[in-house]
């Protein structure tokens, strides 16, 4: 359960103006919204190596840790290929102007609504019995032969059709298939390798084969290469924490953990032989904030994979000027389809209200503001101490 961005918005105004403290303005609000938002975040790994080494107990709702777990659990992304930038992407939050449409249906555009939480769509409808009707992507996706692919989806809608394809192709040829017998709404992936260097289809197939009037609606695809050095997805979920990095071998059973060296020590490890890196025993270096290294270079058809957390995403109070009824000034009215709660616990609440109060003291120079809140937030940290 996030936070709701204006729920505590609302009570920075309150209290700030109590004894008339001052007031936050929306572009001050949002900057200390992420600034406290991510004190927060970070304080979590610090407080699990501190009740870490604490006895712990034995209460359901009540141990540290387990609390501690919960609040991080949202951020921890796991068996997450290693990518690099994407090959294609459409959200279809415009229009679906790229995708064409075959026989036996109608491909149709969902707009961004309050009903789909803002998610435009793809909708494939099938109006034949035992007939199948397809979406195909207008752009070519340039692919090269012996490289690997993740294939990435979201399905926002549907009216149970008995089945779906998702196809990349080469002009018909050399199709990798992925067929989904049980359509449900969520993510779903793939990988595979390349078979030809050429341009490549993306196709939608709803293969219901029982009644017309099945419709299944696309909220995104898109296709990125697994290269094998790149840590994160691509997209919004960047590494704060890099985690376990696997290897599985082609035809092996089993993941290998990879452990990490530092970049002076892979060097003496390459020129002794006892030492040297093997695929069954693989070492890897950290080369930068997006990056890793791995000794030695995997093949295509090795599967690496990386557990890490991510790093909360950005909060916005969106808000529109609106003009005052009384005559007096315009004033922001909160607007929520532009706004972006913070990802947090639903329980950190309170210590984003405290903790942005602190920090709007410091910006309006309100000491006694700075005071109370820090006084109400040692309180906390007291109590959850005890």
């Amino acid at each position: 359960m996030a936070v709701n961005i204006n729920t505590v918005y609302q009570r920075v105004l309150a209290l700030a103006n109590k004894e008339q403290r001052g007031y936050v303005t929306p572009l001050e609000f949002n900057l200390l919204a992420n600034q406290a938002q991510m004190e927060i975040f970070e304080q979590y790994f610090y407080d699990i190596n501190l009740y870490n080494r604490a006895p712990g107990n034995s209460t359901e709702y009540a141990d540290m840790l387990h609390i501690l777990e919960e609040k991080i659990a949202p951020f921890k992304i796991n068996d997450q290929s290693l990518i690099s930038s994407a090959k294609f992407e459409d959200d279809f939050e415009l229009d679906i102007a790229d995708w064409t449409a075959g026989a036996n249906g109608t491909s149709t555009h969902v707009a961004p609504a309050a009903s789909n939480n803002y998610n435009g769509g793809l909708k494939v409808l099938q109006n034949a019995s035992g007939a199948t009707h397809t979406a195909e992507s207008g752009t070519n996706v340039a692919l090269t032969a012996g490289k690997k692919y993740v294939v990435n989806w979201e399905i926002i809608d549907m009216d149970e059709p008995s089945s779906y394809y998702v196809i990349i192709d080469d002009a018909g040829l050399n199709a990798i298939n992925y067929q989904q017998n049980e359509p449900s709404i969520g993510s779903f992936s793939f990988t595979f390798i390349a078979d030809a260097t050429s341009n490549h289809n993306i196709r939608i197939i709803n293969s219901d084969t029982n009644n017309a009037g099945k419709y299944i609606t696309f909220g995104s695809i898109s296709i990125k290469e697994v290269d094998n050095t790149s840590i994160g997805d691509s997209g919004t979920n960047t590494v704060y924490r890099l985690g376990e990095v696997m290897w599985q071998r082609s035809g092996q059973s089993y993941a290998t953990q990879v452990p990490l060296v530092n970049a002076n020590e892979i060097t003496k490890y390459n020129v002794s032989p006892l030492a040297r890196p093997t695929s069954k025993n693989p070492v890897y270096v950290r080369v930068s904030d997006t990056s890793i290294k791995l000794y030695p270079t995997p093949s295509s058809a090795d599967t690496i994979t990386h557990n890490f957390i991510k790093r909360p995403e950005d909060v916005y109070w969106g808000y529109t000027i609106v003009p005052n009824s009384s005559g007096g000034n315009e004033y922001p009215m909160y607007n929520a389809s532009n706004s972006k709660n913070f990802d947090l616990h639903g329980s950190e609440e309170m210590p984003l209200v405290y903790k942005i109060l602190e920090l709007a003291g410091i910006v309006i120079n309100k000491p006694g503001l700075v005071q109370a809140a820090s006084l109400e937030q040692q309180e906390n940290l007291q109590q959850e101490k005890q």
